[in-house]
């Protein structure tokens, strides 16, 4: 099975990740289509559809994704940076 990567934010880490959803191998299924006659472009509508619903998650955790990190949000060695630096 085929995978879709993208770079997106996950609540539960508090961090962003390269998160993963299922994709579809169009090309598989031009060649199964082609081969039953057509009748496989029934199964392969139903599973593009699915994977198209499908959300990216998390890796590590398993949970949803978002797009974008809430707003004013920075990676945690940065965070760590400025704690440092205020606290001297």
């Amino acid at each position: 099975m085929a995978l879709e990567q993208s770079r997106r934010y996950c609540p539960e880490d508090d961090r962003m990740v390269l998160a993963e959803k299922p994709a579809t191998n169009h090309l598989i299924h031009l060649v199964l289509t082609i081969f039953t006659g057509g009748l496989w472009g029934i199964i392969w509508i139903l599973i593009a559809m699915n994977n198209a619903a499908n959300k990216y998650r998390c890796p590590s955790c398993g949970s949803v994704t978002k797009r974008n990190p809430p707003r004013g949000w920075k990676p945690r060695a940065r965070r760590r940076q400025e704690e440092d630096f205020f606290e001297d």
